[in-house]
């Protein structure tokens, strides 16, 4: 388990004889010179130093007094410093925490979340040790390397963040816009580079999933424990008890289980130990309890197309994969044959409210109202947040000239909106990054997806035709983030799944994690015939 001895260029030797991506493998980021903890196994310093992360930060986040909160701050920064890629790959143990109930107050009354706290310390300490170790050029990826990691996302990365920063300067209210700006583009965008430049090992890559599969864990904890002791407190709709956990709606605990939950059944499935399929088996059981009880119809509907993906994928034989998607096409055309009534007044029908209007026919309203807003604006959008000032009359923007509200649709029955004016977003990723950023955003958006599952099914291509020691464990984690990635993207079509600060930093996680393993799984960004023929024929 020692990951100090392990690099991108022992493990390709370890397992198959395949090209090498770059000419000069990086070596480990720096993490100290060990000699407080040298007395200890190579394994339980790394646990010891794991458990001094995560203790450190809760302490320091649960103490309210700046005197005696501070020095927690300290020793996380001080481990950091010996081992800033642990620090960096737990870092999404504090995704969950960024409602303003849950911020800290840093430097007098400024508020900021765990997961700004925490980045900001990676930064300085990368900072810190670019300066006082610049002389020790192993530890450091040079901007060819970087840029080979990055590939061809470099391009639509960069015109993202460039129209999601040139958005404040056009929003009514630039304060907002450069709020999320800063929690929801630039800092999680940095995180991104951060992972790239200091998760070089497969270890480290486990670790960071680990850490998504636990924040979601204990989401889950959070979710059961407010089931069994206080369900007076589960949000009530039509009679129907919801969880939320810690989150202020019931759909957020279902967008992050899209993040986290395919990889779990990933990892089940995939060619593991018993005893690890097991745990993979009960953290799933214990998601898709609460998933159950958020009554969140967009993440069912993620995570079932997440669990075909899946299941579709660990099938290995092609004769039994057609047979039985064969056989699960028809049972399906049956069922919704048979029970296609009842199925469209469920959706239709579901969550009404006083005027007869479901939450699917809201959302169709709102997605009116979006596209309304996108056709008098649609190079540069609103700015990112400043959807409320153009949709209703609100407290946030009142003084707005324009609201694009549907109060009553074409045939002037009441659309059930006059009731929630306060809708933050139009509850589909692709509208909302449109109508936040403009039409560039969203181009840049899409081709960052597709780039990502072009590369997704490269990796699963190279890790089959050359199949080493490690290829199924970078096989299930390559499905696990693909799958992931799909579920929010699916409930993404009815609901925000990415412009929020946690489901930001998962989004990219999730981005940079695939790049990492086409490193740890060799896999050519350029076909590897065409380039060993181009080399013989010069």
């Amino acid at each position: 388990m020692n990951n100090q001895n392990i690099s991108v260029s022992s493990l390709a030797q370890s397992t198959d004889e395949r090209p090498v991506i770059s000419s000069r493998p990086p070596a480990l980021p720096p993490e100290g010179n060990g000699h407080l903890l040298a007395r200890l196994s190579p394994f339980w310093r790394d646990r010891l130093v794991e458990g001094g992360l995560v203790l450190s930060m809760i302490l320091y986040y649960l103490i309210h007094s700046p005197l005696l909160s501070l020095p927690f701050l300290l020793i996380f920064a001080l481990l950091s410093w010996y081992r800033l890629s642990f620090a960096i790959a737990l870092l999404p143990l504090t995704l969950p925490y960024y409602l303003e109930t849950y911020q800290k107050a840093v430097a007098g009354s400024a508020m900021f979340s765990l997961t700004e706290i925490t980045l900001s310390i990676c930064v300085v300490v990368c900072l810190a040790q670019f300066v006082l170790k610049r002389g020790e050029r192993r530890f450091w990826l040079s901007w060819r390397e970087l840029q080979d990691r990055v590939g061809p996302f470099l391009l639509p990365m960069v015109v993202f963040l460039l129209v999601a920063a040139l958005s404040i300067t056009i929003a009514y209210r630039g304060d907002l816009a450069l709020r999320d700006f800063r929690k929801e583009v630039f800092a999680p965008l940095l995180y991104f580079v951060l992972v790239l430049l200091y998760i070089r090992s497969r270890h480290d890559v486990i670790r960071l999933l680990a850490a998504l599969i636990a924040t979601a864990t204990i989401v889950a904890f959070m979710g059961v424990i407010q089931i069994l002791f206080f369900p007076n407190s589960m949000a009530l709709e039509e009679g129907v008890r919801r969880v939320y956990a810690i989150y202020g709606s019931p759909n957020s605990i279902g967008l992050l289980f899209d993040y986290t939950l395919p990889i779990v059944l990933a990892w089940a499935l995939g060619r593991v130990r018993w005893g690890s399929r097991f745990l993979a088996l009960f953290l799933a059981g214990l998601m898709f309890v609460v998933l159950y009880l958020t009554h969140s119809l967009g993440s069912w509907m993620g995570i079932a197309v997440a669990a075909l993906f899946v299941v579709g994928f660990s099938i290995r034989s092609r004769k039994i994969l057609l047979i039985g998607g064969l056989f699960a096409l028809v049972l399906a055309i049956a069922v919704v044959a048979v029970y296609h009534t009842q199925l469209l007044n469920y959706v239709v029908d579901r969550h009404s409210d006083a005027f007869g209007t479901g939450t699917a026919a809201k959302r169709v309203y709102l997605w009116q109202a979006a596209l309304a807003m996108i056709h008098d604006s649609p190079w540069l959008g609103y700015g990112l947040d400043n959807w409320l000032c153009h949709y209703s009359q609100n407290t946030i923007c009142p003084n707005t000239l324009h609201h694009y509200w549907l109060l009553r649709d074409a045939t002037g029955h009441p659309t059930g909106l006059v009731n929630e004016p306060n809708l933050s977003h139009p509850h589909n990723i692709f509208l909302h990054i449109w109508v936040s950023i403009g039409v560039f955003g969203l181009l840049s958006f899409g081709v960052v997806l597709i780039l990502f599952y072009w590369l997704f099914a490269r990796i699963l291509i190279s890790l089959h035709a050359a199949p080493g020691k490690y290829s199924e464990q970078l096989r299930w984690m390559t499905l696990g983030v693909g799958a992931a990635m799909l579920a929010a993207l699916v409930q993404g079509q009815v609901d925000s799944a990415f412009l929020e600060q946690d489901l930001s930093f998962c989004f990219w996680t999730l981005v940079a994690t695939l790049l990492l393993l086409r490193v740890l799984s060799q896999t050519s960004w350029r076909d590897v015939v065409q380039s060993e023929a181009k080399q013989e024929a010069v």
